[in-house]
């Protein structure tokens, strides 16, 4: 299989147990493999949307109403995270509650700081947002990132299963393909895809540049660490977890990480979503 071949998507009735049914990651192997991530946003009413998000390190959920205009409610549930203190990420994410909608899936970053939430519950909460204010009921984005060789990764989005971007990144910068080439990868990219590209291409843009961060952690072995005042070089005070209040009680929960490279395994991604659905679907 092909770094853009798509891996299917299977569909479960019952919960299944990522600790049991999805290998250990082995951050030895880093260098050879890939990263995965997946998010599903489905409009189940005209009042309200619900996504998840599940890679390697994440699993976090969002519920959030609205009248079309204003956002009632943002419930935050975070499923699979790094720290103990991931757990509690559903809180700060409701300083959105009250504001405008808008089909920006950035918007909510004039409502409330990025590095006072879970920065993945933020990105998927703004990309419900947006979702809300369309037509279509299910978007979903696939997403594969190479391990760096010599500083060089490749990066692939899928949107509801089509191949829509393909990037090679060598440092700091995209080197193909030429419309990209011009991406301010390191800083201000988001207002740059936003001022450069159409709605869908520039927040298709945004959640991949994303994977460059993620990725990055297959090759760190945090759990060789008991807690994140351990992990020194770690992203102080750019999320939740990591603001310096809180990472002293950042508790690492160990065997968290799992490994999704394998297509057999990448299709179990987000497969069990729908025994989440909220009771008034």
């Amino acid at each position: 299989m092909g770094l853009t071949d798509l891996p299917q998507t299977d569909s479960t009735d019952k919960t299944f147990d990522r600790l049991v049914d999805i290998p250990d990651i082995d951050p030895s192997a880093y260098g050879s493999g890939l990263c995965r991530r997946r998010i599903r946003l489905i409009n189940v009413s005209d009042t309200l949307v619900i996504g998840e998000v599940e890679d390697d390190f994440h699993h976090f959920r969002i519920e959030l109403t609205h009248d079309g205009e204003t956002i009632l409610s943002a419930q935050g549930q975070p499923i699979r995270g790094p720290w103990s203190t991931c757990m509690d990420v559903g809180e700060p994410i409701r300083a959105i509650e009250g504001n405008a909608m808008s089909v920006r899936s950035t918007a909510i970053g004039g409502y409330t700081e990025a590095t006072s939430n879970c920065t993945h519950l933020f990105d998927l909460t703004g990309l419900a947002v947006a979702h809300a204010m369309r037509d279509d009921r299910e978007r979903q984005y696939d997403f594969a990132i190479t391990d760096p060789v010599d500083g060089r990764y490749e990066l692939v989005l899928w949107r509801d299963g089509e191949l829509t971007l393909h990037w090679v990144v060598e440092g700091a910068e995209i080197v193909s393909p030429g419309a990209w080439t011009a991406a301010p990868l390191a800083r201000r990219f988001i207002p740059w895809a936003e001022e450069t590209f159409d709605l869908d291409t520039a927040e298709a843009a945004i959640a991949l540049r994303r994977m460059l961060h993620i990725s990055i952690g297959r090759g760190t072995h945090l759990d060789d660490v008991d807690s994140a005042a351990e992990h020194t070089d770690g992203p102080i005070g750019r999320c939740y977890s990591y603001t310096p209040e809180i990472l002293v009680s950042a508790i690492r929960r160990k065997k968290s990480v799992r490994d999704f490279q394998n297509p057999d395994h990448a299709r179990l991604l987000l497969a069990d979503m729908d025994t989440r659905q909220p009771p008034h679907r």
